[in-house]
């Protein structure tokens, strides 16, 4: 059984990724041995990260920056859910991601989900280029949903081809 950390990569009201990550888990639960578990950044009080030592040399003492890293190290794999903000990601996961050790991602098993009006291209490119710094196991399958065309009057209405492509990315980081 592979428990697989969800994390939403924005805080904002009404934001679209909630409905992501629902589908997210609805689609692990028809895949045998994976257990999404939902971690909502939302749910953190992370300051900006303003540390006196980087991750690299001495992990963050703050407790919600443990407690972060705590539950992300807990599991077996990572997905993370990330918005496109001005061609990039959230301030919000990216702060997340600098209280990190790179111990935490080091070669864990981590896909990319991305959203936008351009199928959150360049925040995946972006988001996988920080990863690799960590040495997180990142999969070449990434899923793009485009807010134009898998959104239908603010509803998440994924095709079955997108629900599969993530079925096959879900089964392999199990």
């Amino acid at each position: 059984m592979a428990s697989v950390a969800v994390v939403l990569g924005s805080i904002r009201p009404g934001r679209a990724g909630e409905q992501v990550v629902r589908w997210i888990e609805e689609q692990s639960l028809r895949l045998e041995g994976v257990t999404p578990i939902f971690i909502d950044l939302r749910d953190y009080n992370l300051p900006f990260f303003a540390e006196e030592m980087p991750p690299s040399m001495q992990a963050p003492t703050l407790p919600e920056a443990v407690r972060l890293r705590t539950n992300i190290e807990a599991l077996d794999a990572v997905v993370f859910v990330t918005p496109e903000y001005n061609h990039s990601i959230s301030g919000v996961l990216k702060n997340a991601i600098d209280y990190l050790p790179p111990a935490t991602l080091k070669d864990k098993a981590t896909a990319l989900v991305g959203y936008s009006y351009y199928g959150g291209v360049t925040p995946r490119t972006h988001l996988r280029e920080i990863l690799s710094t960590f040495g997180a196991d990142v999969r070449d399958q990434e899923i793009g949903i485009n807010l134009g065309s898998d959104f239908v009057d603010g509803a998440f209405t994924p095709s079955e081809e997108l629900s599969a492509q993530l079925r096959e990315l879900l089964a392999s980081l199990a």
